[in-house]
Formats: structure tokens, sequence, C-alpha cells
């Protein structure tokens, strides 16, 4: 592992489960306390005083259902068992419907500087249909608690695509979140994922879900809106008023750069094994009473994993793929390996290449998927 990394912390509770997600999470609250005793002998277990952590970011689940105490142990654990670069980026997720504006102002002196507060919209139905626990009312007071805590490094997280969505009334939202000032904002496509309330509900004709013609339409939409607002769209659902507003953390992970990650169902990554824990809080807090570890498994991946995975996470990326860099990682020409592909995507306008990089442009990204899996199908 190189000597600088990123910390994950995965905090697997909600008040309940919101019916689109499949990150694992469960609602029994009185688990916390012995959770986060595990969490901290997992840090402990796992230490390395040469290792320099300039990102940490406390996922979920719900990470603010912790009251700040907690976070402040979780931080404080980290930092006596690794060394901390003195701009370390630390984020911490926020559910509007579970904090206060003593909430934020505490926080603001346990060191974190970044906060992604999850609003989802600013439209009562749209909230109701992905039940989300909190009102656009309190999405807005949660911001604006933020800001006069102190943070200046605010990321708003955005859901579109639910049934029935249009063009104006997804802009609205854009809206309401470019005038509440943040320095970021994450705006996601609905993904109905297989085992979701959601995809269960779709199942049973309950809705229609939004057909691809207009999810692809909101998405240039949703590019060209925040470009004019200021903001750069520097990676697939990912935008940054300016280059310094970027998510450092996530920009790890598209950078194929390690990171550790503490906690139930996290994965952790050194270059060239991934491994993840148990997918449960019993399980986990069982290993770890035990002083073990609480992996589930890992795997050595392979080199055309890693070419895939590479092709993939730069793909998603404005700066796009390297190509000098990707014949150093790999020893390999990505133009000749990938020739054909790489000929169609140009002739179709879906790419271009430009200062010994491959990009693909605003329409390319809409094919994301499927031009990654050509790449992927043409590795092996």
């Amino acid at each position: 592992m190189s000597d600088h990394c990123s910390i994950y912390s995965h905090i697997p509770f909600c008040i309940r489960k919101c019916n689109y997600c499949d990150f694992y999470s469960e609602t029994d609250l009185s688990q916390i306390p012995d959770y986060l005793k595990a969490l901290e002998t997992e840090i402990a277990l796992r230490a390395a005083s040469d290792i320099i952590i300039d990102t940490v970011y406390l996922g979920g689940g719900t990470p603010s259902l912790l009251d700040v105490k907690q976070i402040e142990d979780i931080l404080q654990t980290a930092r006596g068992r690794f060394q901390f670069s003195p701009d370390a980026e630390i984020t911490v997720e926020i559910n509007p419907g579970s904090v206060d504006a003593d909430y934020f102002a505490r926080l603001k002196k346990t060191g974190v500087n970044r906060i992604s507060i999850g609003v989802q919209s600013f439209n009562d139905d749209k909230l109701k249909f992905l039940h989300r626990i909190h009102t656009a009312d309190e999405a807005c007071r949660a911001i604006e608690h933020a800001g006069t805590a102190g943070f200046e490094n605010i990321s708003l997280d955005l859901i579109y695509g639910v049934p029935g969505e249009t063009q104006s009334s997804w802009i609205k939202d854009l809206k309401k979140a470019i005038e509440r000032k943040p320095s970021h904002i994450s705006a996601y496509m609905l993904t109905l994922e297989p085992g979701t309330p959601l995809a269960r509900q779709m199942k049973q004709g309950a809705f229609v879900p939004s057909g691809s013609e207009m999810m692809s339409l909101l998405f240039k939409r949703t590019s060209q809106y925040l470009n004019q607002a200021g903001f750069e769209h520097y990676e697939i659902s990912s935008f940054s008023k300016g280059g310094s507003n970027r998510s450092r953390h996530n920009s790890k992970y598209w950078d194929l750069l390690p990171y550790m990650g503490f906690g139930a169902a996290a994965h952790s990554y050194d270059g060239s094994i991934r491994s993840w824990n148990h997918r449960s809080i019993e399980r986990y807090i069982t290993d770890l009473t035990s002083g073990l570890l609480p992996v589930e498994d890992q795997e050595t991946l392979t080199l055309e994993q890693k070419i895939t995975e590479y092709i993939m996470l730069r793909l998603r990326t404005l700066e796009g793929l390297d190509l000098e860099d990707f014949q150093e990682r790999f020893q390999l020409s990505f133009q000749t390996k990938f020739k054909k592909i790489l000929g169609r995507i140009l002739d179709e306008g879906l790419g271009m290449i430009e200062n010994n990089r491959f990009v693909l442009n605003l329409e390319g990204r809409i094919y994301l998927n499927s031009i990654v899996e050509t790449f992927a199908a043409a590795v092996l």
C-alpha cells in the first residue's frame, strides 16, 4: 500500500430505509454503541503509523444519527492510529431529517470540513415517493444551518428520473439547489436496484419507470444547466464549483488509489487486492469482539480486471483516460489494443483523443455503461 491512503467508515443505521437504496443498513438503533466499539477495535487492529490519511468519509446509512461526540471519537481513534495530513478532507454525510443548528455548530469543532447533505429533492411529493424522512423545508434549513456553522464546503445530493419527472420539474430542483450556493452537487439518476422495495413496486405495476430517452435528456439538461451556473461536470454524477471543490475522497476511487474501508459491508483496496467486510452488523461485532478482522472475502485483481476497472473509472471523468499512463501501468498501447472500438466511438462522435487523452463527450457519457461493456469484452 502506498504511504497515502483514504479512509471510508460505514455507519449502517437508518431511522427507516429509503425504498430505492441498496446500501447495507439496519433500523435497530440500539446496536449503535456496540457497533461503534467494534469499529474502534477494527481501526486499532488495522493501524499503520506510516500511512498518511488525506481523506476521510463517514457514509451510510445515516452517519448523522450518531451524536457529535460519537463522530469525534471515531475521528480521534483514526488520528491516533494513522498520520493525518494537515489539510485532510473530512466529510460526513448528513440526512436533513436528523439534525439541528446546534449539531452543525458542534460538528464544525471536530475537524470535519466537508458536509454532504442528502437532499434528493426540494419537492415534497418526490421526497414522499422516495420514502425520505425529511421535507423540502427541512432540507433548506439543514443547508442554512451548515452555512451558519461555518461550513464552506457543502455538497448536495439530488436524484432525478423519478416516474413522471419532466425537464421543467427537474430544472426547478436544480434551480433551488443552486440558490442555496453549495460548492458541490451530486446528481444521481434513479436506478431500480434489484431487491429494493421500489423495484418490487415497479414489478407489481405500481408505477411506470422513466424511459431511457427521458433519462438521457435529463442527464444532458443537468450538465448544461449546471455548467451555465458555473459548475464543472468533472465526473458522470458530480459537479463542482471550480476544481478546488471537487470531492477529493471520491476522486481517489476514480484515480484507482488505495483506500481502507472500516465497518460492516465496507470495502478496502490496496492497489491489487480488494477485500470486503461482512454485510451484517451482528457478524461484524462478533468477529471484532473475538479480536478477529471481520473480512468476509478478498480477491486479487487480475490484469484483465484492472484494465477494465481503469477504463470504466477513467471514462466517468472529465479528464478521461491518459494514454501514456495506461501504457505505463499495463505495458500495453490503448490505441493498438482497442483500435476497432476506439475507431467506432470517434466516428460516431461520442468521444475524442486530445492532449494524449481519450475522453467521452456528453453524448458518449450517456452510453457509458454499454461503451465500458464493449471494452470489457475486448479485454478478455
